[in-house]
């Protein structure tokens, strides 16, 4: 568990002598989601978060970024989902395999790519069901939600 609830303990003698024990508690913060973060961090790996985490808290957990990881297109301020896949891409960015397939990407993966959100991502999944798999990067952009602007800034990102 990431957080758990401290208690401390305050004694006071009581009349008789007895120990009179007061426990104040901090809020309790249940850890109840689950993200896997994997890439470029130190301990790559599965993670129990609260619901109020934040990316950058994740990545915390997993020991930090290496000295290969480039945050440059990364949110790390966006709060998380449960079953979150949070990707940290290295350097050399433009490796194939630390892309996500819009063809075969879950909805989780897709998310993981900075400034596609759950609505964006079930648009991509939603016109991969009803077209079948994407013929090329360029025909993401038929996608309702992803403009010009956006497919520039992800096309790095991802592949087919």
């Amino acid at each position: 568990m990431v957080l758990i609830g401290l208690g401390f303990v305050f004694g006071n003698k009581t009349e008789d002598g007895r120990e009179d024990i007061d426990i104040e508690e901090e809020p309790f913060l249940e850890s109840n989601w689950i993200v896997e973060v994997k890439g470029e961090v130190k301990k790559p790996g599965l993670y129990f978060l609260g619901s109020d985490a934040r990316v950058n808290d994740a990545i915390i957990l997993a020991g930090g970024l290496t000295m290969e990881a480039d945050t440059d297109n990364l949110n790390l301020a966006s709060r998380i989902t449960d079953g979150m896949v949070i990707y940290v891409p290295g350097k050399n960015g433009g490796a194939e395999y630390s892309k996500i397939s819009i063809n075969n990407g879950s909805l989780d993966e897709l998310m993981s790519i900075s400034g596609i959100g759950e609505v964006k991502a079930r648009s991509i999944i939603d016109y991969r069901n009803l077209h079948g798999s994407f013929s090329s990067l360029e025909e993401l952009k038929n996608v309702e939600g992803i403009s010009e602007k956006l497919f520039e800034q992800i096309k790095a990102f991802i592949r087919l």
